[in-house]
C-alpha cells in the first residue's frame, strides 16, 4: 500500500474466538402472547401486560430499550371497559387514555391493533424525571371498540386526538391548534407562521399548508390532507424552529405550544496545537438549547468558515447554549464534544490536532478473508467516557476483500479488535494495541481465527514443544 506521509508497517495478530452460541440481541425486541415478567413497573402494570387479549409486544427505543409497547385486540367494548378498570388500578399518577382514529397497524406485529399499553422501565429513563406514566392509546374505527360505549374511570385523563371530536366539520382531515410565544418574555408572538412540509426524497420538502398566529399568538390550521409532515415555526426577528415530525396518516388533532428565541452571535478562533490559526475550517453548532434549557432544533444549521486569521462568527443561533464542532482536512477537534458555550459569547477557542490513518486487512491464517462477516473496532486505550473518539463502536463491517481504511484518528494509544457478525452478547474478542501519531499512516494486517482453528493451533504448538523437549 502507498500513501502520503510516513508509512509504518507491522503485523497485529488478534486471536479471535468465534462462539457458536446465541447471537446478539437486536436493538428492538419483539414478541407475541407469551407471559411477560415484571420489569420494575408500577404496581398493576404486569397484570395489564399479561391480559389474555394481548397478541404482540415490542421494546424500544433502538440502542437503549426500556419502553414497552403491548398490543391488544378486543372482542367488544365491554372487554375493553374491563381493561380500563385494571388500568385505573395501576399505582401511578397521570394515567392517560389517548384516543386516535383507526384502524391501526403496527410496524412490528401483523394484524389490526385495537389498543396499545405503553410503560417505561424506570432505570431506562435516563436523566429525565419524572418517569412517564403508563398510558393507553385506543384506535377507533375498523376495530371492535365503540367509543360511545366506553366508560372512562375518573382517575384516568382523557385526551381525544380525533379532529371530529372537536367538531364534525373537522372529521376526516388533520387539525392543528398551536400557540407561539417568546421564550424569554413568555409573551405571545403575533404573525408567526406555522408551516407544514411533506418530505420528498432524502432531504427535500414541499410546503403544503401554512397558518399565521393572531394577536394572542394562536393559530389554527384545518382540513389538512392525510400524510406525514414536518412542522416548522417562523417569525420575524426570531430564529426559525422545527417543531418536529407529525404523523397524520390517520387524521389527528394536534395541539402544541412552542417558544421562539431572538438571534445571538458566537465568535471565536480555530488554531492548531502550535497556536497557529487555521483557515477554511468549517464550524457549526450542535446540541443547541434555548434559554429555557430545552432543545432548539434550528431550521437552518448555524455554521461558519474560518478566515485567514482562523476567526469564525455564527449569528443564526437562539439565545441559550450550544456545542461547537469543527472540521478541517487532516485535523480533528481536541475540545470535548460535551463542552457547551453560551450564546451570545465571544472569545471561543477551538484547538485542532493532526490525525493519523490506518490502512489494513483482516485475514485468516491462510491469507484469505475470513468466511464470516467481520466487524472491526478501534477505541482509545483505557478511556471509557462520553465524548471519547472511537471507530466502529456500533459496528463497522470490513469490505468483501477484507480491507479497511480508517482516517481522522486523533493521536494516542488505541485498542483494535475484530469480532464476528452476528456476535454473542457475552463475546469478548482478543485485541491488539497500536499508537497513533498525527500526520502518519499505518499499514497493518489483522489475523482473525475462528474458535476451531484457534484451538487446533494451540494444540499443534503444544505438541511441537513437547516433541522438541522429548528429542
Amino acid at each position: 500500500m502507498n500513501g502520503k506521509g510516513k508509512i509504518v508497517s507491522f503485523l497485529v495478530i488478534l486471536g479471535v474466538i468465534v462462539l457458536l452460541s446465541d447471537v446478539a440481541m437486536p436493538s428492538i425486541i419483539f414478541g407475541g402472547s407469551e407471559r411477560i415478567e415484571d420489569r420494575g413497573w408500577p404496581s398493576g402494570c404486569v397484570e395489564m401486560a399479561n391480559l389474555a387479549t394481548r397478541f404482540g409486544w415490542w421494546e424500544g427505543p433502538p440502542l437503549g430499550g426500556g419502553e414497552y409497547h403491548f398490543l391488544y385486540r378486543c372482542q367488544n367494548t365491554s372487554e375493553f371497559n374491563q381493561t380500563l378498570e385494571k388500568f385505573a388500578a395501576i399505582e401511578a399518577k397521570g394515567l392517560e387514555l389517548v384516543v386516535h382514529n383507526g384502524p391501526k397497524k403496527d410496524v412490528f406485529v401483523d394484524g389490526r391493533v385495537d389498543w396499545i399499553f405503553t410503560v417505561w422501565t424506570p432505570e431506562s429513563w435516563k436523566r429525565l424525571e419524572p418517569v412517564p406514566p403508563p398510558g393507553i392509546d385506543l384506535y377507533i374505527g375498523g376495530g371492535s371498540v365503540v367509543w360511545e360505549k366506553v366508560k372512562v374511570p375518573e382517575n384516568v385523563v382523557l385526551i381525544d386526538k380525533r379532529p371530529g371530536s372537536v367538531s364534525p366539520e373537522f372529521a376526516g382531515k388533520g387539525l392543528i391548534r398551536a400557540e407561539v410565544f417568546d421564550i424569554e418574555t413568555r409573551k405571545a408572538i403575533p404573525a408567526a407562521q406555522i408551516v407544514l412540509l411533506k418530505p420528498e426524497g432524502s432531504a427535500e420538502y414541499k410546503q403544503t399548508k401554512r397558518g399565521k398566529t393572531d394577536k394572542q399568538g394562536f393559530c389554527q390550521i384545518a382540513q389538512i390532507p392525510l400524510g406525514y409532515y414536518e412542522i416548522r415555526v417562523l417569525a420575524d426577528g426570531y430564529i426559525a424552529r422545527k417543531w418536529g415530525g407529525w404523523d397524520n396518516d390517520l387524521p389527528e388533532f394536534l395541539q402544541f405550544k412552542i417558544g421562539l428565541a431572538r438571534p445571538a452571535c458566537v465568535v471565536g478562533i480555530v488554531i492548531d496545537t502550535d497556536g497557529k490559526p487555521i483557515e477554511g475550517a468549517k464550524v457549526w453548532a450542535t446540541d443547541v438549547l434555548g434559554a429555557d434549557g430545552f432543545g432548539y432544533s434550528c431550521v437552518d444549521e448555524p455554521n461558519s468558515t474560518t478566515d485567514a486569521q482562523g476567526r469564525f462568527e455564527m449569528c443564526s443561533l437562539p439565545k441559550g447554549l450550544m456545542s461547537p464542532r469543527c472540521r478541517s482536512e487532516g485535523l480533528r477537534l481536541t475540545n470535548s464534544i460535551l463542552e457547551q458555550y453560551k450564546a451570545p459569547s465571544d472569545g471561543i477557542k477551538l484547538v485542532m490536532t493532526r490525525t493519523g490513518t490506518i490502512w489494513g486487512k483482516v485475514a485468516a491464517r491462510d491469507g484469505n478473508r475470513p468466511a464470516s462477516e467481520i466487524i472491526l473496532e478501534l477505541e482509545a486505550e483505557g478511556v471509557h467516557k462520553p465524548g471519547t473518539w472511537s471507530y466502529g463502536s456500533h459496528g463497522f463491517t470490513v469490505s468483501p476483500d477484507g480491507t479497511f481504511n480508517i482516517s481522522g484518528i486523533p493521536p494516542g494509544r488505541y485498542v483494535i479488535s475484530t469480532r464476528p457478525n452476528p456476535c454473542p452478547t457475552e463475546y469478548e474478542p482478543n485485541t491488539g494495541k497500536i499508537t497513533i501519531e498525527g500526520g502518519k499512516t499505518y499499514e497493518i494486517e489483522i489475523l482473525h481465527e475462528n474458535q476451531r482453528d484457534r484451538a487446533m493451533n494451540i494444540i499443534r504448538k503444544f505438541l511441537e514443544r513437547r516433541l522438541k523437549n522429548e528429542q
